[in-house]
């Protein structure tokens, strides 16, 4: 039953972070993203693969997370539980990995540049007149 709580606990954390990364995506006005249901869809669709890395990764980490530094803490006489471990081990691999993933070039997700912002017109410019520094009578 521990171990239920404990990856309940820790997908719950990995699924705080990227709420949080996508509402912040969304409500940005800068990305084009739409508003609303619409927005997270575009969004979960340009950081697909992204996610899908780190949930793999997240995963790998898990056992190590929740076990090996759960045992060290309480050996260190923190009283801490696992499902305190759980959860924030989710929350935490997950922004690793954000961190990391962003540094590499072909992993990081440019939203501006898959989805320009809405007001993003060209405006002409009139050329100004090159002056010669004579005086114009």
């Amino acid at each position: 039953m521990i171990h239920v709580v404990n990856i309940t606990l820790y997908l719950m954390g990995w699924v705080l972070f990227v709420a949080g990364q996508a509402q912040n995506s969304i409500r940005s006005k800068s990305n084009g993203l739409d508003s609303g249901l619409r927005g997270l869809q575009q969004w979960l669709g340009f950081h697909l693969v992204n996610l899908a890395q780190r949930a793999f990764f997240c995963g790998l980490f898990y056992g190590f997370i929740v076990h090996t530094i759960g045992i060290k803490l309480q050996a260190a006489g923190f009283p801490i539980t696992s499902y305190m471990v759980a959860g924030i081990g989710g929350w935490a691999a997950n922004g690793l990995l954000y961190q990391i993933f962003g540094l590499i070039p072909g992993l990081r997700i440019e939203v501006a540049e898959l989805a320009p912002p809405p007001n993003s017109q060209v405006v002409p410019v009139s050329p100004q007149p090159i002056s010669t520094g004579a005086k114009q009578p």
